[in-house]
């Protein structure tokens, strides 16, 4: 999956306009009651996505939780040793 950096305005604004969008695209035909319950679904996800932020690995190196430094070869079951 290509990581995406979204650290200039453009791409900020053009993210915005993409939710804007799936926002209004998932509310068609939903009930109050219904959309409440999305809204309530995405900022559990926001906020456990925001917590793992906290956790996650910092810079390029972002391929999988258990890759390993390039100073220590992988064993065969992929993992570190």
């Amino acid at each position: 999956m290509a990581r995406h950096r979204w650290n200039g305005t453009n791409q900020g604004n053009g993210l915005m306009a993409a939710a804007a969008a799936l926002s209004a695209a998932m509310a068609q035909g939903k009930t109050a009651e219904q959309l409440g319950l999305l809204a309530a679904l995405f900022n559990v996800v926001g906020d456990n996505l925001a917590l793992l932020a906290l956790s996650a690995p910092s810079g390029d190196n972002l391929s999988t939780p258990d890759c390993c430094p390039a100073q220590q070869p992988e064993t065969q079951n992929g993992r570190c040793p």
